[in-house]
């Protein structure tokens, strides 16, 4: 909130809004960088444990599931593999059902 008895100090002796405004923005944006960074890193962990485990998916569990569901077997696989390339942390939980113990 505006003080409007600030107004009547000289602009030398208030100090420059326009430095604390840059000063603020500058740091918001390397706060968000710092988010994106760890947001991006995390990402890529999770994609690499879930093309782990798409490696070791068993097709014929897929093609049982798929049957159970009455989908087709390429469509659940290509769900499947959306998840694994769009949204690792899904694949991490959904994957471990079609890996064979």
């Amino acid at each position: 909130m505006l003080d409007h008895g600030i107004l009547n100090v000289p602009l030398s002796k208030r100090g420059n809004i326009d430095s604390e405004i840059d000063r603020y923005k500058k740091q918001q944006a390397a706060e968000k960088a710092d988010a994106i960074a760890v947001r991006n890193s995390d990402f890529k962990s999770d994609k690499e444990h879930a093309k782990a485990l798409w490696a070791q998916v068993n097709r014929d569990l897929i093609k049982a599931h798929a049957k159970q569901r009455g989908m087709r077997f390429s469509e659940l696989r290509d769900t499947l593999d959306g998840y694994v390339k769009w949204s690792p942390k899904k694949a991490i939980q959904v994957l471990p059902m079609f890996i064979e113990a």
